[in-house]
């Protein structure tokens, strides 16, 4: 029953990340309401994963709620513990911290998604493809407060590492971030960035 869950609320996920928000809401409620019982982590991430589609959908009470009883679950679910489902041990505070400043970017809050970064360490270059996103997902909450020249500096940190990465995912939140910069679309350092993002999207079309 665990790992039905845990599938459905996978399952959400990569709905959620094919931009079907509504079919991901489903999917995630149903992960957690299918199986009261389950782990406390299992029931944890699929509310996470719920967070993060009412977030998309700008449904900012639903997106806070559903992180806050992610959060509950997960101390809960820890201190419990369970050896025998190590598949779900990844379910740990810094990955809601991760996919909190995800939500409240989407949400278009950048104190809070600045507030949530602060809250964990910047992955390292070891984890590169993480690095950028976290860089990307700053990137935008910086534009999203005005602040252009920082987060420029942010993504074009982020984009050279996508681009040694060759990272198809990675693309898809440098798009993300692009969206942020409409309003400067005009300035020449925008106008260079956006080249960069579209050079980089044929590379990756022409090796695919």
């Amino acid at each position: 029953m665990h790992l039905g869950s845990y599938v459905l609320s996978t399952m959400a996920m990569q709905a959620l990340m094919r931009g079907f928000t509504s079919q991901a809401i489903d999917m995630a409620q149903g992960a957690y309401e299918r199986v009261p019982a389950a782990d406390p982590r299992v029931l944890g991430f699929a509310k996470l994963i719920e967070a993060r589609a009412h977030a998309r959908q700008r449904d900012a009470r639903a997106a806070a709620t559903c992180l806050t009883t992610a959060e509950r679950l997960q101390e809960r679910g820890t201190a419990e513990g369970s050896g025998e489902r190590a598949w779900i041990e990844f379910f740990s505070r810094q990955r809601i911290v991760t996919d909190a400043t995800e939500i409240f970017r989407d949400l278009g809050q950048p104190r809070s998604t600045f507030a949530w970064h602060a809250l964990g360490a910047m992955p390292g270059d070891a984890y590169a493809r993480s690095r950028g996103i976290r860089l990307s997902v700053l990137a935008t909450a910086h534009a999203q407060a005005g602040e252009l020249d920082h987060s420029l500096r942010l993504g074009g940190e982020s984009l050279r590492l996508f681009a040694r990465l060759q990272s198809v995912r990675g693309l898809d939140y440098l798009r993300l971030y692009t969206d942020s910069l409409a309003r400067w679309r005009r300035e020449p350092s925008v106008v260079d960035y956006l080249r960069d993002v579209r050079g980089l999207a044929r590379q990756l079309t022409t090796a695919t």
